[in-house]
């Protein structure tokens, strides 16, 4: 019985068919796939450090694509194609965006105010889906207070964060 449970934990994590020339090729791609991203963040370096939707997708996307590359030798080189591919249409993407504002307002969308000089905009609020509840709680971690009356201006921006400023005294 117990021969047996140790048989099916072997072939569960694949002790049965390891190989460490499996391993060192895996490696071998790991570091050539790693030194591609760092490569191409060096050159990108608004798409880790701008928080938008679209380059949150673009993260996802090339996560799981450097996993396949990683993974699979069969399509190494065109996934790396690939890869590279998304990281230049994200460039011209985000040209596009710079020199005409509708591709900006497709892609980052526009900011949405929820308070206007300490009152609530219930009709934006009810169309981001945010509770006051919610705007409260962000409020009061941000500027340490509950009180609506001292905010100017609340948006909730195209990352999804909500800024507030508060009323000048």
């Amino acid at each position: 019985m117990l021969n047996q449970f140790f048989k099916i934990i072997q072939e569960a994590i694949g002790l049965n068919t390891f190989s460490f020339t499996a391993l060192f090729y895996m490696i071998i791609r790991g570091i050539i796939a790693y030194l591609f991203g760092i490569t191409l963040a060096r050159f990108n370096k608004k798409l880790f450090g701008i928080r938008t939707p679209f380059n949150f997708v673009l993260l996802i996307m090339l996560g799981s694509i450097f996993a396949n590359a990683i993974l699979n030798a069969s399509t190494f080189l065109p996934t790396l194609g690939t890869i590279l591919f998304l990281i230049l249409f994200n460039g011209l993407v985000t040209e596009l965006a710079f020199y005409f504002p509708m591709v900006e307002r497709f892609i980052k969308s526009t900011p949405s105010i929820l308070v206007k000089n300490g009152e609530i905009q219930w009709n934006n609020m009810k169309k981001e889906f945010i509770t006051e509840r919610e705007l409260l709680t962000e409020l009061h971690a941000q500027l340490h207070t509950s009180n609506l009356k001292e905010v100017e201006i609340a948006l909730l921006v195209s990352d999804g964060t909500i800024h507030f400023i508060q009323k000048k005294l």
